[in-house]
């Protein structure tokens, strides 16, 4: 399936304007990309941040998830050792 050359203008909710400090080469590499692949350099901008957000999450969750079945499993060998020296 081949990107879409631009992004869809929708009557999505207003925009927040976002001043963000980056190095100077990850800028110059930011426009080329966005130039070579026929983004506007604001809509490449926001491509960047969703798919950051998506990654970020998708990461926490795991994360998350993970520190709850080591709890889990924690607290079952717990149960388990104070079974086994109550007997």
């Amino acid at each position: 399936m081949k990107a879409p050359e631009k992004m869809p203008r929708t009557k999505t909710e207003s925009k927040v304007r976002v001043d963000v400090y980056l190095p100077k080469p990850l800028v110059e590499e930011i426009q080329r990309v966005a130039a070579a692949d026929g983004w506007t350099e604001a809509e490449f901008y926001r491509l960047l941040v969703l798919d950051g957000l998506s990654v970020y999450s998708e990461k926490s969750n795991k994360r998350l998830v993970n520190e709850q079945m080591r709890k889990k499993r924690t607290k079952s060998l717990e149960e388990e050792t104070s079974n086994d020296s109550s007997d």
